[in-house]
């Protein structure tokens, strides 16, 4: 089930051609990924701040932080369903497994996501957010959420194959997911009594853990993030299964 990812020389080259066609022709590169989130945070930061009057201390970088962890699940899975689809040359005439097209999309979105992440820490220093040593959290963050957008890819990209509609009817949930999580409100609003059901969405406890490595210098707390772990590595086993029992047929579909 995991013999593709010893195809460590091939992955490696078709993520980097990937991530390098992305910004190919384009003026401000990378920047594009920075500014279209800065533009949405700011709007989002004026209605909520002064329409609802949240008292967050630094609201604007919460907003911010929040915008670009959620963008990896919404822009990578976006992409990463259509993985299959979009390279069905690779899918019916090599004989690679048919596996790396989606972990090589899923991987050239987790790079531009983390560097987004990366270049928004010297803004914070500047706003004078205190940066200390649970930065160093980060990256080992970023790859438990990476397993599971990979995992939910998996699926996706392997329905996507025989249902096309799949596209629409993911959207509808990743903007469902966008307000079910604690992007632009502060959990403190959440009541009660739902509050323990609200916190099983693994998103909400990720955008949380980001903001408490990026914006409140702590580290995350223990249990959270091994729920998260846990939650991250299952995606990525059914994820495996199920694209293992419906790949068969990709050829003839597609």
């Amino acid at each position: 089930m995991f013999s593709y990812l010893k195809q460590v020389d091939l992955i490696k080259a078709l993520t980097a051609s990937e991530f390098k066609l992305r910004y190919r022709g384009s003026l401000l590169g990378v920047g594009w990924s920075l500014l279209s989130p800065f533009l949405l945070a700011i709007v989002l930061y004026f209605v909520f701040k002064n329409v609802f009057r949240f008292e967050v201390e630094n609201f604007a970088f919460y907003i911010l932080i929040g915008i670009f962890v959620f963008r990896f699940l919404s822009i990578g899975t976006s992409v990463g369903m259509m993985s299959i689809i979009n390279k069905a040359h690779v899918v019916t005439k090599t004989s690679i497994p048919r596996e790396i097209p989606t972990i090589t999309t899923t991987l050239s979105y987790f790079l531009s996501s983390f560097v987004e992440l990366l270049i928004l820490i010297p803004i914070l220093v500047f706003f004078g957010v205190e940066i200390g040593f649970p930065i160093l959290l980060l990256p080992v963050l970023h790859i438990v959420y990476f397993l599971l957008v990979y995992g939910l890819n998996l699926f996706l990209s392997a329905f996507t194959v025989y249902y096309r509609d799949l596209t629409q009817i993911w959207e509808v949930v990743v903007n469902i997911l966008f307000f079910a999580s604690p992007i632009v409100y502060p959990i403190s609003i959440i009541p009660a009594d739902i509050i323990s059901i609200y916190m099983l969405n693994p998103i909400t406890v990720l955008i949380e853990m980001y903001r408490d490595i990026m914006l409140y210098n702590t580290v995350p707390n223990i249990i959270e993030f091994g729920y998260v772990l846990f939650v991250s590595v299952l995606v990525f086993i059914v994820g495996h299964l199920i694209f293992g029992k419906l790949q068969s047929r990709f050829a003839e579909v597609i």
